[in-house]
């Protein structure tokens, strides 16, 4: 596995964690997988100090776990952490939209619409297309102008997008979530918040769907 090296010691930390979430979220490393503290370290370009900080903070976040005696592991995919997170993501998204469409005006539409473009153009490059796809709804959320909102759905979408990977992985269709996100436009054009919401959580439904009939626990 090939790991991008820090070039600043006061970086070596947060580029530690930031490369190595990226690499779960990304099923670069799978979940489950053994980390190896000193393959890390090499592959990094960094000393072991930064790293275990690194590490705790991954822990903090649940995407790992150390087990006395045997290893730090990436976190298994569960149902139930599924669960947890799509219905979250379905609540908040509600409310975007609800907060967003008195807002909107014609050069938010634009963007949005641009948003949905550049989307279009990533069906060959399937990571792209996932961070493209969480621009598209990041964006929705920062038109809510709820800042508390914002964050709170930035800090699901890690999670959500590392679900989405595997989702992908099982075979789900980017024409057809490009095709969800044509109809939350629609809805959003038509300043229609029930049609709106009700084509976002079509969108996040058909994931969640699409992921538990691959799910494997």
């Amino acid at each position: 596995m090939n790991f991008l090296k820090a070039e600043q010691p006061q970086l070596f930390k947060d580029h530690a964690y930031n490369e190595i979430k990226t690499a779960i979220i990304q099923h670069e490393i799978e979940p489950g997988s053994m980390l190896n503290e000193r393959s890390l370290s090499e592959s990094l370009g960094i000393s072991r100090t930064p790293l275990k900080l690194a590490l705790q903070q991954l822990e903090l976040e649940g995407w790992i776990t150390s087990v006395p005696r045997k290893g730090i592991f990436i976190k298994t995919i569960t149902r139930s952490d599924v669960e947890d997170i799509f219905q979250l993501r379905k609540a908040n998204e509600v409310l975007v939209i609800e907060l967003l469409i008195p807002l909107l005006d014609d050069e938010a539409i634009a963007k949005i619409e641009e948003l949905d473009e550049q989307l279009s153009g990533k069906k060959e490059d399937h990571v792209q297309f996932v961070y493209c796809d969480s621009s598209f709804h990041l964006f929705l959320a920062e038109l809510s102008q709820n800042l508390r909102l914002y964050q709170l759905i930035e800090n699901l979408t890690d999670h959500f997008n590392w679900y989405r990977f595997a989702s992908l992985k099982a075979g789900k269709s980017l024409d057809e979530i490009h095709y969800e996100h044509t109809l939350i436009i629609e809805g959003l054009k038509a300043r229609n918040v029930r049609r709106t919401t009700d084509a976002v959580l079509n969108h996040i439904d058909k994931a969640y769907a699409t992921l538990m009939v691959n799910f494997k626990e």
